[in-house]
């Protein structure tokens, strides 16, 4: 989908992780350009989301630890519905810290249903290893660097896939505000049958944002982002923005 609930975290010095459950609500809604993700000419819609998360976390050393987590997700769409999609998602991930940079082993399995859960949409497994390292430019000013890499297998078994992202996000603290402008640039390697050729596809994406955090996690955004793909199969390029407003917020026991 074009649009991801959960807002980027105002980046900052890593602390040693805690252990303990979490539990993470995300309502919101917003609009799309282009909810389908085609190429050619397209109408925006406007649809509703949610998303929860429930997570532990044990902290197996001072800078290491590790996560599990269940996450919930639906984007319905008002009138695209073939753009809507519910989706569950198993994790879990081991992260250590060292200088400043922290690094992650991530393995994942989703599976996903269409809009009004009458047919499965899709279902994959994901590893993962990544990196993340905030630079603090100045008082209340952070610059985060994040890159992935992934390696997807679809459970059909009609294609694997590699898959590359790296992310640059500044943020500027102020008071409970903070203001976000970032960007990102994603490359797919997919890997359909032995015997068609594969298919690149490269994005490049921007995004400008805002999130007033009234108290400790209780939070709300505001999110507008655009995204470009190309191609080397033509009917996965298309262009999008997105606009997309919610409140969160974050249970910790």
């Amino acid at each position: 989908m074009v649009v991801g609930l959960a807002p980027a975290a105002l980046a900052q010095a890593p602390v040693p992780p805690q252990s303990g459950i979490s539990l993470g609500v995300t309502l919101g809604g917003g609009w799309s350009s282009n909810p389908l993700e085609i190429t050619g000419k397209h109408k925006g819609d406007a649809y509703l989301g949610s998303e929860i998360v429930a997570g532990y976390r044990w902290a197996l050393a001072e800078k290491t630890a590790f996560s599990i987590s269940v996450t919930g997700f639906s984007e319905l769409y008002r009138r695209e519905e073939a753009g809507g999609i519910n989706r569950a998602i198993a994790a879990a991930s081991l992260s250590h810290t060292w200088q400043e940079a922290t690094f992650t082993l991530g393995f994942a399995g989703r599976t996903a249903m269409n809009q009004r859960l009458t047919a499965h949409d899709s279902a994959s497994n994901d590893v993962s290893i990544g990196v993340s390292r905030p630079f603090k430019l100045a008082e209340n000013l952070t610059l985060t660097l994040n890159s992935t890499l992934s390696r997807r297998f679809m459970q059909d078994g009609t294609e694997d896939q590699f898959r590359a992202r790296f992310n640059i996000t500044l943020a500027r603290k102020w008071e409970k505000w903070t203001f976000r402008v970032g960007g990102g640039f994603g490359y797919t390697l997919e890997d359909k049958t032995p015997i068609l050729p594969r298919i690149n596809d490269r994005s490049l994406s921007a995004n400008i944002g805002a999130t007033y955090e009234w108290q400790k996690d209780r939070e709300i955004s505001v999110r507008l982002a655009y995204t470009r793909m190309y191609s080397s199969y033509a009917p996965d390029r298309y262009a999008a923005f997105s606009f997309a407003p919610q409140i969160a917020a974050t249970f910790r026991f």
